[in-house]
């Protein structure tokens, strides 16, 4: 039987039992969502998602019988690995054999349910109150019937509570109707502690810059930069992927504006750097204008643009002199992410949130470009011996990472993924939006916990032309990418 494996050299045919050759490794880091996750939880199912369940991925020699399946198939095999980046002993790196490329993987978790533990339910309050005090024209289309039904509910609630203060101060009120009241006050609050505080509690913890949540928001940050910033100046790591699901994917976006203004390219010359220039203007063909208010409903190519993401980030990744500090993020995946609610959650109304995009408070994708010429460089100045030197702007992240949005749109409360949606709107036209329709033991019954789940079917909405849909796994697969499908051979 020929060895699968990749030959040693472009050269010569290396014996059937020679190694695979040792390419770079790559990361995966996977940023959980609300609720008080376990640590290790989200990140054993979503490596066995896309890891361990994909033959495709790991020669026959490094599949075993999967334990969990009496009739013996086979997975790709994998470890569970002390690692000290993540600054925890609760959390370890899993660890895969080389795939078909050559290449290993390693998944880690960002861990922040501790953190944000503790919400009270006056911060719970406050949050909510902040939500539902707008004007109608500032509620998304999308969230409107969300609106609704939880305004109602606290308008029932307030109503209820109302009456039963007047009639107790009247004595109205009989001693069979106040046992029964009490009885169902203690119902609601234990919802609220049962249910609302431990997933929404966290959202209301973190979302919003105030006094209150500041320095959880801090905590945060400094856990996950710390994680990321050891993996980019690690050697062995050329590429991490960096995946979020729910409420994580608010913090991931903000990691990455956070760690783009201090590893973005910086002091670039026309003749060293021609490369790399030579990228960055691909995708300058596609910015955004400097006032944030050029919004295509899409771009000519799509397809393209991310392949000239993809370039940038593989000029970035390697480090030299000049060049300290390489850029290895290449794909941001959100999963279920109510980033596509940001106008709502992180600003007060879509005009607000379009003037942080404008002043590069939020970075858009494709970036916003510098000045009339709708670049994304700007002059900083010379060098030693006179050359101009020039950098990228702090707000031009997905320049050279690409990002890819799974969502299962959401009808009501129940149905579907009423968290989820396109970013289009919010963020630009350079974001592949994949939607998905998920269904799990309850049909399709809150399927906001479903996108890597093996017990669930689903299935892409919109395919490309002429293709046929891929199931759910297939496109968080895709989308993580871990073949590297635009690596050159």
């Amino acid at each position: 039987m020929p060895d699968p494996r990749p030959a040693a050299s472009p050269v010569t045919n290396p014996p059937a039992s020679a190694k695979a050759p040792r390419k770079p490794s790559q990361a995966v880091v996977v940023v959980h969502g609300m609720g008080e996750q376990r640590p290790m939880d989200t990140l054993r199912a979503f490596a066995q998602a896309v890891w361990s369940h994909d033959p495709a991925r790991a020669p026959f020699y490094a599949q075993v019988a999967d334990p969990d399946d009496p009739s013996g198939a086979k997975v790709n095999r994998s470890w569970i690995t002390p690692d000290s980046r993540t600054n925890s002993h609760e959390l370890r790196r899993i660890t895969t054999p080389y795939d078909v490329e050559g290449r290993r993987t390693d998944f880690y978790e960002l861990y922040w349910a501790d953190i944000t533990q503790g919400t009270t339910r006056g911060r719970l309050a406050a949050w909510v109150t902040a939500l539902l005090w707008r004007k109608p024209g500032d509620i998304p289309r999308d969230a409107r019937k969300l609106y609704v039904v939880t305004l109602l509910v606290v308008i029932i609630v307030l109503a209820a509570a109302l009456t039963l203060a007047v009639s107790a101060w009247q004595e109205y009120i009989s001693w069979t109707a106040g046992v029964l009241v009490t009885i169902a006050a203690s119902l609601i609050i234990w919802a609220v502690d049962r249910f609302g505080l431990p997933y929404f509690g966290d959202v209301a913890a973190y979302v919003r810059a105030e006094a209150a949540t500041v320095e959880k928001r801090a905590l945060v940050r400094d856990r996950g930069l710390k994680l990321l910033k050891r993996l980019m100046t690690d050697d062995a790591y050329d590429r991490i992927v960096l995946v979020s699901h729910s409420l994580g994917s608010i913090i991931a976006y903000d990691l990455l504006q956070i760690l783009w203004a201090d590893f973005r390219p910086r002091k670039l010359e026309a003749v060293r750097d021609k490369a790399r220039l030579k990228a960055i203007h691909a995708i300058d063909k596609a910015t955004l204008k400097s006032d944030g208010s050029a919004w295509p409903d899409r771009l000519d190519d799509l397809p393209a643009f991310r392949r000239d993401q993809w370039e940038l980030y593989r000029q970035l990744r390697t480090k030299s002199a000049d060049h300290p500090l390489p850029w290895k993020i290449s794909d941001f995946v959100t999963l279920g992410s109510p980033l596509t609610h940001s106008e709502f959650l992180v600003a007060h109304n879509l005009a607000e949130f379009r003037r942080g995009i404008a002043e590069r408070l939020f970075s858009a994708c494709p970036p916003v470009g510098e000045g009339v010429a709708g670049t994304m460089l700007y002059e900083e100045g010379h060098s030693r011996s006179g050359k101009r030197q020039r950098a990228v702007h702090h707000g031009a992240v997905f320049a050279a990472t690409r990002w890819t949005n799974i969502f299962d749109r959401g009808n009501g409360w129940l149905t579907g993924d009423p968290i989820s949606g396109p970013m289009a709107e919010n963020f630009g036209p350079g974001v592949e939006n994949v939607q998905v329709e998920l269904r799990g033991s309850l049909g399709r019954v809150f399927t906001h916990t479903l996108y890597w789940s093996l017990a669930a079917t689903g299935i892409e909405i919109v395919a490309s032309a002429g293709t046929p849909p891929r199931s759910h796994l297939a496109v968080l697969r895709d989308a993580v990418d871990l073949g590297r499908k635009l690596e050159p051979s």
